[in-house]
């Protein structure tokens, strides 16, 4: 099948300290993602604020982008708490967003639910042109 679309998926975001980001890869792919991506960013909250020599001093941030079927979220994102020690103030965030559909995944194979590219447009049609 060509040009597969997964479904109901999750991407996780983790912001943490920069070079903290590999970090959270792994501790993601043990409890089954497949990898993440990291952006680098620089931070503004209230444990990222500091001064040097009169400057305002912005730290480096690591944003990772961790992109797991619905049906592992609650898991990847205990195991990213538990390994970065989430609980303790200025360590990171971490919160998920609902993704409806994705393409281009490498492994789109092993995600739960996919539906061909093709399928999917017609649904669409079927439901923008009901037969009377």
């Amino acid at each position: 099948m060509k040009d597969l679309v997964a479904l109901n998926l999750h991407m996780i975001v983790t912001i943490v300290d920069g070079g903290t980001g590999e970090d959270v890869i792994d501790f993601s792919k043990e409890a089954g993602a497949a990898g993440g991506t990291i952006l680098h960013g620089r931070g503004s909250g209230v444990h990222d604020s500091g001064k040097f020599l009169g400057l305002d001093i912005s730290p480096e941030k690591d944003v990772v982008l961790t992109l797991v079927p619905d049906s592992l979220t609650n898991q990847v994102m205990d195991a990213i708490g538990q390994g970065i020690n989430i609980d303790v103030p200025g360590n990171g965030i971490c919160f998920s967003i609902d993704v409806d559909k994705v393409i281009g995944i490498t492994k789109i194979h092993q995600y739960r639910e996919i539906i061909g590219m093709q399928e999917l447009l017609d649904e669409t049609t079927d439901r923008e042109n009901p037969e009377s």
